[in-house]
């Protein structure tokens, strides 16, 4: 019988042992591939196909790997190398290419116009680049040759910034380390993400939960390839939601609140955390006044540039709040719900962009409130209520970028669920899209029908098993 089990354990060490060397791996291979996979020009599909296939058999090691996490021994040894191989992996991707995306490119333009004293949200790329405008200044003019082919590569160029006004002094930092680098970027993002890193050890041992759990973030393949080679900015704002959680575990609401209109100045959507935060407050209205009123006024502080340009379409903010559609399953189900309804009622179809984003607003908010409609008993169910608010936002969201799976990883890894452990799978599969529709379907349907069955407890019920003893480097089974 000890024979047996420690034959098993040897080989769910193999299996953690061959996905370090694959991660690692993983990040040579971009960094070595990455100028053949560039998106302009676009490579050909057999290149695209065997970059994914690498892709998903590296996330099928991570999911088997982490589902066994309590396989290993839970030392200093086996902590320090999923530390180790982690911080490889990303130091080995800041100089490579992102592979397939151009954001990036958003992102320095930004940080140069901002580093020269101008307001991002004002000018268009294209207006910049239209020397017959006599309405932009000179100087801007002038730093739009000086970029080269950065300008040139920007994604839709006759929109203003979407990006809010605290990742836009990040992007000016970029600058001045060193003009339109993209290394130079991803080395900040590196700091941001140490720092990160450090905050979720700090919450993993405040709850006395094992600091293993650690590996579902720093080793998550989805993570390492959106912000090392493709050079996403949302590690920004999941710095400061995770600082904000944590800080509110602690009983420091003010700072807290503080920290989370922070997290806002980087990306819109942490909005979703305020009546988290503030829920033990509701019986106490003054105080959640004084807090609402402090997270409203910051806020709006932080977004005065925004207000002081144009508020129309042509802004990133409304633009994608309004029409933006990308990568989502559940969504388009939804849409062709509404469009059957629609036809069947004779309504108008041009009212139809509407009724699907308000509908599915409508359907988020409820699910928001049937979860905040008890306060959370304590710290584990504070954690775990915010995972399933992240995770019902991303699941039913019109936009499903691979990168926008990242905002669930802090919180999935204080209060892990294994149907969302699978993504980092399935979500490349993402670069396949062009070849048929239905790609989508095969990417977020398999998760969110495993999602389903968990939080019912049919499959995987409490997999991830927690000791409350002071012991928080113990695992045991479920």
């Amino acid at each position: 019988m000890d024979n047996q089990k420690e034959t098993k354990n040897k080989y769910f060490i193999s299996i953690w042992i061959v996905f370090f060397i694959l991660l690692i791996a993983y990040s040579f291979y971009l960094f070595i591939k990455s100028p053949d996979l560039l998106l302009n020009p676009k490579p050909i599909t057999d290149e695209i196909v065997s970059y994914t296939a690498f892709r998903i058999i590296l996330g099928l090691y991570f999911f088997i790997a982490v589902f066994n996490i309590k396989k290993i021994k839970n030392n200093n040894l086996w902590l320090w190398l999923i530390i180790a191989v982690g911080l490889v992996s990303r130091i080995i991707l800041i100089p490579s290419q992102p592979v397939l995306e151009d954001d990036y490119y958003r992102y320095l333009w930004d940080g140069a116009v901002t580093a020269h004293g101008y307001n991002p949200y004002v000018y268009s790329p294209e207006a910049v680049m239209d020397i017959t405008n006599g309405d932009v200044p000179e100087e801007l003019q002038k730093l739009a040759i000086e970029s080269g082919d950065v300008i040139k590569n920007i994604n839709h160029p006759h929109i203003r910034t979407i990006y809010p006004m605290l990742s836009q002094i990040v992007f000016a930092a970029a600058y001045f380390i060193s003009p339109w680098e993209y290394w130079a970027w991803k080395v900040l993002l590196l700091l941001f993400d140490l720092a990160l890193l450090l905050i979720l050890f700090k919450t993993l041992s405040e709850l006395k939960l094992p600091l293993l759990f650690i590996a579902f973030y720093w080793l998550n393949p989805i993570v390492i390839h959106e912000f090392y080679n493709a050079a996403h900015m949302d590690l920004l704002a999941l710095l400061f939601i995770s600082l904000s959680l944590y800080l509110s575990i602690k009983n420091k609401t003010l700072f807290a609140i503080i920290t989370l209109a922070f997290a806002v100045g980087f990306k819109l959507w942490p909005v979703v955390f305020l009546p988290l935060l503030l829920r033990n407050l509701w019986h106490d209205k003054k105080q959640l006044l004084k807090y609402a009123g402090a997270f409203a006024g910051l806020v709006f502080v932080l977004f005065i540039p925004v207000l002081l340009s144009n508020l129309d379409e042509s802004l990133g903010f409304i633009r994608y709040a309004g029409k933006w559609v990308n990568n989502a399953a559940v969504y388009e189900i939804f849409t062709w719900l509404m469009q059957q309804a629609v036809s069947l009622l004779g309504m108008s179809a041009n009212s139809l962009p509407y009724i699907n984003r308000w509908g599915i607003l409508i359907i988020y908010l409820i699910i928001y409130i049937i979860l905040l409609r008890k306060a959370p008993k304590d710290n584990l169910q504070f954690f775990y209520k915010g995972m399933l608010i992240v995770a019902v936002l991303y699941l039913i969201s019109p936009t499903q970028f691979p990168w926008y799976y990242t905002w669930m990883l802090p919180l999935l890894t204080i209060r892990p669920k294994v149907s969302l452990l699978i993504y980092p799978l399935l979500l490349p599969l993402y670069q396949l899209n062009y070849l048929t529709d239905y790609i989508i379907y095969i990417e977020h349907l398999p998760i969110l029908i495993l999602f389903l069955l968990e939080l019912k407890g049919v499959i995987w019920k409490e997999h991830f098993n927690y000791l409350q003893n002071g012991n928080s480097n113990k695992i045991i089974a479920a």
